[in-house]
């Protein structure tokens, strides 16, 4: 276990604000520092959540953009929740309105069936891991937390899976559960789906198993992570996210994302069975062909629907099936290409090039762009030195991932600011430069060096 320490232990710079700011609202309570890194997809965003095939990604964490928490243990059952943002604090009783234990007929997502979907509020992050643990494990302590991020919010770098893993770290670290990397990745998935939502693994995944100046590379069903060395790869070149407008998490785009889950989990492998497509088929099998072009969800039986309560009380909705399978297939051959990019002597432009080819499929077949990420790409593309442009995250607003060449970053900085009008946000502010960062982690203090302990430790620190 790793232990809290007092706050005047956490003296470094690098946190100075936070401790501050903990030490005004906790004084000196021992406390434990975590910090969870943006999640950045270089191939195969989407894909996470397809049981078509299994599904293969290649992703990184980000050194530049990242979340803390400051947790401290409560003897009551007390949630205390606080952040210097721009969110209002708040609480809840874990007692009140708690899940039962999980048994053989009732688990998880019967339990959210039954609640419905909550009203949307940045503490249905901490909600949903606090009572995800409540029906796994032995849960009797609450928690304060103290939350500070630069991962913009509704941008595609996952800051609500960063908020779901501080929440799932602090329920575990103040009741003295296991921190194993494996179930905290599938536990963390599964509790985000409390805000409504029915994504994959691959944010919780990339923020929990990245290295420092490594790529990840990521399977499901069955789960691997594997780290691939990136060191010097990129030395040319820079990875890019510039912010066009926020990604709206509301009904619409909501609606949106898990029509595309309920294409892509249920009603594509259900139809690909009863043509006999077998689970040991290769991807270039799938009869694509062979499915219908369309199909509107009240053509689908309740059953199927019923995991997806938002769309089902909706009652009318296309699933274009044909086009996000084609999209799937696409995203899983390019994530083999990356993977081969990475390990062979080909140039980045190879690498640009297969991200352009994602960006436009982004469009033309999964439909998660937006008319002003196209003017915003359309900007960036007049900088001779960006390479690769794609949409980052769900889509619909959100980050667009770019590979820059270093001596151009200050250019297309230049270029941004000549265009304020297309973006919603200042353009310093829009632009973050990114390398390769580690996942998640706790800061074990003193801090003179940053000294980040690696979270998976098993001996006393």
């Amino acid at each position: 276990m790793i232990n809290a320490r007092p706050l005047s232990e956490f003296s470094g710079t690098d946190s100075k604000r936070l401790i501050d700011a903990a030490k005004d609202l906790f004084g000196e309570r021992f406390c434990w520092v975590v910090q969870v890194p943006a999640r950045l997809c270089l191939a195969a965003d989407h894909t996470d959540y397809w049981e078509v095939f299994s599904p293969h990604l290649v992703t990184f964490a980000s050194d530049t953009s990242k979340m803390r928490a400051v947790i401290s243990a409560r003897t009551d059952t007390l949630v205390r929740m606080f952040n210097m943002g721009e969110f209002d604090d708040c609480e809840f009783d874990m007692g009140v309105d708690s899940p039962p234990s999980a048994s053989d007929e009732f688990q998880w997502l019967d339990w959210l069936e039954s609640q419905g979907t909550p009203e949307a509020h940045w503490s249905n992050y901490v909600r949903g891991p606090v009572h995800h643990a409540q029906m796994n494990h032995d849960v009797k302590n609450g928690f304060d937390i103290l939350i500070d991020s630069n991962i913009p919010h509704s941008s595609g770098a996952s800051s609500s899976s960063a908020l779901t893993i501080c929440a799932a770290v602090a329920i575990r670290l103040v009741n003295n559960l296991n921190l194993e990397q494996g179930a905290l990745t599938k536990e963390t998935a599964d509790a985000e789906w409390y805000v409504g939502t029915r994504g994959g693994m691959m944010d919780h995944a990339t923020m929990i198993y990245a290295e420092s100046e490594s790529m990840l590379e990521l399977t499901f069903r069955p789960f691997s992570a594997h780290a691939l060395d990136a060191t010097g790869k990129f030395g040319s070149c820079k990875f890019v996210t510039i912010f066009t407008h926020p990604s709206d998490k509301g009904r619409s785009t909501q609606l949106a994302f898990n029509a595309r889950a309920l294409a892509a989990r249920d009603i594509i492998p259900d139809m690909l069975l009863r043509l006999g497509r077998q689970s040991t088929d290769s991807v270039e099998q799938l009869s694509v062909h062979r499915l219908p072009e369309i199909v509107n969800i009240s053509e689908i039986g309740n059953d199927m629907l019923k995991h997806y309560p938002a769309l089902h009380s909706h009652g009318n909705w296309d699933l274009h099936i044909q086009d996000w399978l084609r999209f799937s297939i696409a995203e899983y051959n390019r994530s083999w290409e990356v993977v081969h990019l990475m390990g062979g002597d080909e140039g980045l432009q190879e690498l640009g090039t297969c991200m352009n080819k994602a960006w436009d499929d982004a469009g033309d077949l999964y439909g998660i762009r937006t008319s002003q990420m196209d003017m915003i790409a359309e900007l960036c593309r007049q900088c001779e030195g960006v390479l690769g442009i794609k949409v980052m995250g769900a889509g619909f607003g959100g980050n667009i991932l770019a590979l820059v060449e270093e001596n151009s970053v200050d250019e297309l900085r230049d270029l941004l600011r000549k265009n304020t009008q297309l973006f919603s946000r200042p353009v310093d502010d829009s632009m973050i430069v990114h390398g390769l960062g580690s996942g998640v982690s706790i800061l074990t203090g003193p801090e003179d060096d940053i000294n980040w302990a690696s979270l998976w430790r098993n001996e006393e620190v």
